[in-house]
C-alpha cells in the first residue's frame, strides 16, 4: 500500500505548497516542503506531476518513508498530518474534501501517481 500525506487547512485536505519567491517552481516546492514539514529533500527526490493551469500551480510528488514523523510547523494554520492510502486519497478528492487543484486535476494526478500494476506471473510448465 502506498501512502499519501495530507494536512487539514480551512477544513480541506492539502499537501505542502505556496507561492514562488521568483525561484523555479521545484526550488519553491523544496522550500515550502521544508517550511511546512521540516523535511529536507533534493530536486531529484521530487517528481513533477502536473501544472494546474487554473492556478498556475505545479504539483510534485515525493516518496516519504511510512515511518517518517511530520512536524506540525504552523499549528495556528494547520491541523494534524495524517497518512492514508491512494484509494482513500481518491475518495477524499471525489467527495470534494481537498483543495481545488486535486479536484480539477484528479484524473491526471492519479494517472501519474498510481502504482503500476504488475502483470500476472506466468507459471513455468515442463515441455514433454
Amino acid at each position: 500500500m502506498s501512502l499519501q500525506y495530507g494536512k487539514v487547512m480551512k477544513n480541506m485536505w492539502q499537501s505542502p505548497g505556496g507561492k514562488t519567491d521568483g525561484e523555479p517552481s521545484i526550488e519553491a516546492a523544496l522550500r515550502e516542503l521544508e517550511e511546512e514539514t521540516g523535511l529536507v529533500a533534493k530536486s531529484e527526490d521530487l517528481k513533477f506531476l502536473i501544472n494546474d493551469l487554473n492556478y498556475n500551480c505545479d504539483v510534485y510528488t515525493l516518496k516519504v518513508h511510512p515511518n517518517t514523523e511530520l512536524d506540525l510547523m504552523k499549528s495556528d494554520k494547520n491541523g494534524e498530518w495524517e497518512k492514508f492510502s491512494f484509494k482513500a486519497y481518491e475518495r477524499m478528492v471525489r467527495e470534494g474534501r481537498t483543495t481545488p487543484t486535486y479536484t480539477t486535476c484528479i484524473e491526471l494526478i492519479l494517472h501519474r501517481i498510481k502504482p503500476e500494476s504488475q502483470p500476472p506471473k506466468r507459471k513455468a510448465t515442463k515441455q514433454p
